[in-house]
C-alpha cells in the first residue's frame, strides 16, 4: 500500500484535483470532508476515469469549476490494514474498482490499487499460488504452470 495517500477538500474544483494528479503522477484523490474541529475524514474518491467521463458528458470548463463534492465516487470501500492482499483483490472484484482505501479503525492509513498487487506479484512470483484458490489451482495448475514459466522466464526477462 501507498502510506503518503494524497487529499483534497470536497469543496474544492476538479482543476485541483487534475494537478494533484498531475504533479504526484498518480491516477486518484481521496476526497475528505473537514468538520468543525478541523479533522478530516475521507468521504469520495476522485479517479482520472471519472474526470474523463465527465468530461465527454460535460462542457470542459463547466467540468473544470465543477466541486469535488459533486462528481466524486462515494461511498468509499475501504479494507482494514489487518487483511491479506487475497482479501483486496477479492474485494476490488467484487465491487469492479481498482482502488481501496486502508484503515485502521476510523483512521485512513493508506491506499492500495491494483497496480500495488501487480508488482508485488511480479517481484515475488510465490505469492501467486496462495492467492489463488487451492481448487481453483488444482484445476488448472497445468495452465497456471505454462503461464507461470512463459510469464516469468520470457517476459519479464525482455522488460
Amino acid at each position: 500500500m501507498t502510506r503518503d495517500v494524497k487529499t483534497e477538500k470536497e469543496d474544492q474544483d476538479v482543476l485541483i484535483a487534475c494537478r494533484i494528479m498531475y504533479e504526484n503522477n498518480i491516477g486518484c484523490i481521496i476526497i475528505v470532508s473537514q468538520s468543525d474541529n478541523n479533522n478530516t475524514k475521507p468521504v469520495g474518491i476522485i479517479t482520472e476515469r471519472d474526470i474523463v467521463r465527465m468530461l465527454g458528458s460535460l462542457k470542459p470548463l463547466r467540468l473544470l469549476q465543477t466541486r469535488l463534492r459533486d462528481i466524486m465516487s462515494k461511498p468509499l470501500v475501504n479494507v482494514s490494514i489487518n487483511s491479506s492482499v487475497r482479501d483486496a483483490i477479492q474485494t476490488m472484484q467484487q465491487k469492479n474498482i481498482r482502488r481501496l482505501v486502508v484503515s485502521d479503525g476510523d483512521e485512513m492509513v493508506g491506499i492500495i490499487t491494483d497496480k500495488d498487487i501487480f508488482r508485488t506479484l511480479m517481484n515475488n512470483q510465490d505469492l501467486i499460488p496462495i492467492l489463488l484458490d487451492d481448487k481453483l489451482l488444482v484445476e488448472h495448475k497445468t495452465v497456471y504452470d505454462q503461464f507461470s514459466q512463459y510469464w516469468f522466464s520470457d517476459i519479464l526477462r525482455r522488460s
